[in-house]
Parts: C-alpha cells; structure tokens; sequence
C-alpha cells in the first residue's frame, strides 16, 4: 500500500488565519499528518511564526518582523483575535500529535532553528525546508540527522544535475509547486532516492489529481480535502 502523507499548508489557512495557533488545531482536527508553517526572527532574536517579513498582510499592524520585539507583535491582531505565536507555541500544541514542516524564510536563523530542534527533542518529528539551499546547508552543517527539504516553484531543465546538487548537500526531500508536478518527473525524482512533496492541492479535483501521481506528501489549505482522499484512496 503507498504510504502518502498529508501536509496542512499553515496549518489550515483556507478556513482559518494562517499560520496561527487557532488554523495549526483546525489542521491537527482534520487529521493531517504534519502542520508546515513559516520562520523569521524578531528583533530580540525570538522566532516567529509568519510567512511574510513584514506583519501588513497578516495583521492589524504594519512593519517589519525584524524590527519589532516579541512583546511587540503578541500586541498584534493576526485574525479572530489570534496573535502571531513563536516557534515554541507550536511545538508545545504540536508535540506527540502532529510532525512539523518547518519552514525557514529568513537567512541567519538557521542555528536557532536547529537548537529549538534539539532543545525539544523532535528531530525525528520534523523537518525544515527552504527555497534558500544555503539555508539547508546550514541546517545540516548543524545537525545532520535533520531531514532538509528544497522547495522549488519549478525545477530546472537539467534535473540530474540539479538533484547530484541537493544530494550533495544532504537533501532529502523535494517539495514542488503542483504546476510543476508531472507522473514523469515525480518518477524521475524518486528514482534518484529522494521524497516528493506537491503543494498546494486546494480542490478535490487537484486532490484527486496529484495524489494519484503518487508524491509521498500533498499539501493543503483545506487539509480536510486532503484526509478525506487518503482515507478514501486506501
């Protein structure tokens, strides 16, 4: 039986305010397997959980998440009265119930990353993923028993080349944007030992779609699409 897991693409943002503590419950609720969220840091060196570097979109505020204190953005309305939580606010909700995509979207924060990791014991609960293979690199450099995702929008035209690359720097999964997800290409990633991961998947008929390419992950923000299918595919 193929063993497909379900991500909540932050938490489950189609129903409520990403990336908060409210929308990583919802997520935990509808039965994924992980929760993926996104990293920055704050000015007093706290790691944040926000997609964007600044909490205009997000909130009721405006700025930049690095220019502003802990204290500061917990001030802020991150929607239906949530505030912004830190990394240690969703591994505390998340610890023994659901594994961690963590995403890192700010260069430099690496370490921290890495030593909340190891200070919570959840290294075989998580992994960390980034656009910024730099940033993998020093994740791994860190912690090798950390498993590292490269996400891509699309891949390049030499995919052997590109994939002896992130071999290279101890990658293990690839987390493609669905329009670049083909049976093909996800047979040929597989082939050269790694996961795949397809996101986002937001309507049944895309559900239905991606999951049958057989990725070993499909991300969502209506995670409900998600466990519905997994339940009803096996």
């Amino acid at each position: 039986m193929f063993d497909q897991e379900t991500l909540g693409h932050r938490g489950a943002a189609g129903y409520e305010p990403e990336n908060t503590i409210r929308s990583f419950r919802k997520a935990i609720e509808m039965g994924v397997d992980w929760i993926e969220f996104d990293l920055h840091m704050s000015k007093d060196g706290e790691l944040i959980v926000i997609h964007d570097n600044t909490v205009d979109r997000t909130t009721n505020g405006s700025g930049h998440v690095s220019d502003m204190t802990l204290s500061d953005l917990k001030k802020l309305d991150a929607g239906k009265g949530e505030t912004i939580p830190c990394l240690q606010e969703v591994i505390d909700l998340a610890k023994s119930r659901v594994k961690l995509d963590i995403e890192i979207k700010q260069e430099g924060i690496e370490q921290k990353v890495v030593d909340a990791i190891k200070r919570n014991m959840i290294v075989d609960m998580c992994m960390v993923s980034s656009f910024n293979l730099n940033s993998l690199v020093e994740v791994k450099e860190a912690c090798g028993t950390i498993h590292t995702t490269a996400i891509v929008n699309e891949l390049p035209d030499d995919l052997p080349a590109y994939l002896a690359d992130l071999r290279g720097i101890g990658v293990g999964s690839i987390f493609m944007k669905k329009d670049a997800a083909t049976n093909n290409i996800i047979r040929k990633i597989h082939a050269s030992g790694f996961t795949v991961g397809i996101w986002n998947a937001d309507t049944m008929e895309e559900v239905e779609k991606y999951s049958s390419m057989r990725p070993d992950y499909i991300c969502s923000n209506y995670p409900d699409l998600l466990t519905k299918q997994i339940v009803v595919g096996k």
